[in-house]
This record gives structure tokens, C-alpha cells and sequence, in this order.
């Protein structure tokens, strides 16, 4: 790749960071090995499994895929005012979509959660099952997060995670249930064999089986022995992390032009995140100064 935009490099390498490791872990990798962002301009490598599982293809490709849709957008329309937020914006959306390719090659539905058409259908059924409008909205919510379980691409289990939607039903109808209990479970599968029974009633067991218990059953990652740290780790939102980035390589530009500390904080902060900074430069200097983390093997 040539003349690559470091910073939307950046943002499509975050962005990309769960498709890339599900790669590794369909091989049996725990993680992603890069420790930094190829084609970022900090002198990074990629680990040579990325290239072998296909971790730097998908970056490749939903780069190329956002550069194309940058470009459109450019020729259609006036300067865009924020680069980085719309950046951001077109690459969730080349990430959604990447995804959806990939479901529907696989057998799956592009859209499983969509509520028109068939699913409108049962939708209604389900209301007239309903005795009041708060168990309408749980059965709907249900039927809505079977379909979009069955065909998460992330998926490690072929079980429907019945103690996770009793804590949602309890959000719902304001009733406690002791999660995990037995009679906690059998309300949560009940509930579960209603929506399954009556969507087949509406839409037949070929949907049914195509849409949702196909799915359930063929298509889950196998859990690896870092799933629970993982479940706990905070979630970096992907746009924080380029800012950072050009904030911290603004502020060292600023400050070898002769700025003072706190002006080039004060600058690059109005230039990169569009207001001033709400903190001395002495709080966060040693961050702003920090050395970018080395990488294993050179950027073909």
C-alpha cells in the first residue's frame, strides 16, 4: 500500500480490532500479536501471523473500503469541517458492512435484526400473546436478540444465554429474578419456546430453521483461555485513541517549534479535540511525552 493516511490507518486498525482477533482466534491465537498501528508513521511492524490469518487483510480491505467512500464524499461535496469525526463515522459503517458481507457469504442473513417484512408479522403475533404492553416489549426485545445472538459473528456458545436475558427481562418488567436460579431458567426457555413457536406459526419452520436455530447451532468461535479477562477489559473507544495520538504528535511538533509547554497543549488540543484543554500541562506532560510502544517484524 502507498501514500497511506496514518491517521485514518489508525482509526481502521482500532476500528477493525474485533474482526482482526476473531481471525487469530479461529486459528486457535488468543490475540492479535501488532502491538502498534501498521502504516501509522511511529516506525511500526506487523507480526508475521497477521499476515498468515488474514489480521492485515481485513485492515487492508476496510481501508481500501473507507478511502473509496472518503473520495465519493469529496467529490460530491464541500470540505468536510471535521475529517477525523466523519473518518470515524465512515469507517464504522465499512466495518458494518464488511461484516454483513461476511454473514451472508457464510449462509447468513445481512440484516438479522431488521423488524419489517416477516419479522413485522411475528412481531404483531407476538403482541396478541402478550398480556400487557410490558411483556409486548420483552417478547419483542426477545425475538430481537435471539435473531441477532444466533448470528453474531463472536458467538463461543450454541446455548441460548438465558441468565444474561433474565437480568434484561427484570429491566423490563421491573420484577427480581435470582439469576441463575432453576426457576429463573425455565421462565427465561419458556419465554424462549414462545417466541420459537410462534414465529413458526407465522413464518414457517424453513425461516425459522434459517433464520435462527440454524445459526444458533453451526456457526460459534471456540472459547479461548483469555475469554473471561476479555469480557472484563474496558472497551477503548477507537476514535479516543487516534485523537490521543495526534494530539500527542501535535504537542511534540508544537513544542520543537519553540511553544512553551502549556501553549502547545493549549494549541493542539483546540486544533485536534476543537476546544481548549481543561487541565494544566503539568498533569498530563509525562503522557503527552510518552514513547510510542515498539513492534515485532517491518511493514512490507
Amino acid at each position: 500500500m502507498s501514500a497511506v493516511d496514518p491517521r485514518l490507518a489508525e482509526l481502521v486498525w482500532y476500528g477493525t480490532a474485533k474482526l482482526r482477533r476473531r481471525a487469530h482466534v479461529l486459528v486457535g491465537q488468543a490475540q492479535c500479536p501488532t502491538r502498534g498501528v501498521p502504516y501509522s508513521g511511529t516506525g511500526g511492524n506487523v507480526h508475521q501471523l497477521c499476515r498468515d490469518v488474514g489480521c492485515l487483510g481485513i485492515m487492508h480491505e476496510v481501508y481500501a473500503r473507507a478511502i473509496q467512500r472518503l473520495g465519493d464524499r469529496r467529490e460530491a461535496m464541500s470540505p468536510i469541517k471535521d475529517r477525523l469525526g466523519y473518518a470515524r463515522t465512515i469507517v464504522s459503517s465499512q466495518v458494518a458492512d464488511y461484516e454483513r458481507d461476511g454473514r451472508v457469504r457464510r449462509g447468513l442473513p445481512a440484516k438479522p435484526t431488521r423488524n419489517d417484512g416477516i419479522a413485522a408479522r411475528i412481531n404483531g403475533a407476538l403482541d396478541e400473546r402478550a398480556a400487557d404492553d410490558r411483556e409486548r416489549h420483552w417478547l419483542r426485545m426477545l425475538f430481537r436478540m435471539m435473531r441477532g445472538y444466533a448470528c453474531r459473528d463472536d458467538r463461543r456458545s450454541a446455548v441460548w444465554p438465558v441468565d444474561v436475558w433474565a437480568g434484561e427481562k427484570s429491566t423490563v418488567d421491573g420484577v427480581l429474578r435470582v439469576v441463575g436460579a432453576t426457576t429463573t431458567r425455565a421462565e427465561l426457555s419458556a419465554d424462549i419456546h414462545l417466541v420459537l413457536v410462534t414465529a413458526e406459526q407465522v413464518a414457517g419452520r424453513r425461516w425459522v430453521d434459517d433464520f435462527i436455530r440454524h445459526p444458533l447451532l453451526t456457526f460459534a468461535v471456540p472459547l479461548t483461555e483469555d475469554h473471561q479477562r476479555e469480557l472484563a477489559a474496558p472497551t477503548v473507544d477507537p476514535a479516543d485513541v487516534v485523537a490521543v495520538a495526534a494530539l500527542r504528535t501535535r504537542f511534540r511538533s508544537l513544542m520543537q517549534e519553540g511553544a512553551s509547554a502549556q501553549e502547545a497543549l493549549d494549541r493542539s488540543a483546540d486544533e485536534v479535540l476543537g476546544h481548549r484543554a481543561e487541565c494544566d500541562v503539568c498533569e498530563v506532560l509525562d503522557d503527552l511525552l510518552a514513547p510510542e510502544g515498539d513492534q515485532d517484524q517491518p511493514i512490507p
